[in-house]
């Protein structure tokens, strides 16, 4: 089972917005499926996890960021 994501910085690997980075906003029905809120749209996708959408980390030292 896959740990809480939401609140989870993201990049989106596939679809009209891949390459954007956006954030989870909470599980959506199926497995591994989360509501995804891309950062440059005002849609809510539903991807999968690991296969949709890959966690973003932000080596810069800035907790907050990650």
């Amino acid at each position: 089972m896959t740990a809480s994501l939401s609140g989870s910085r993201v990049l989106i690997l596939t679809g009209s917005s891949e390459g954007d980075e956006g954030i989870v906003l909470e599980k959506a029905d199926g497995a591994d499926m989360w509501k995804v809120a891309p950062d440059q749209s005002n849609q809510i996708l539903e991807l999968k996890f690991r296969k949709d959408f890959a966690l973003l980390f932000d080596g810069s030292g800035r907790k907050e960021l990650n």
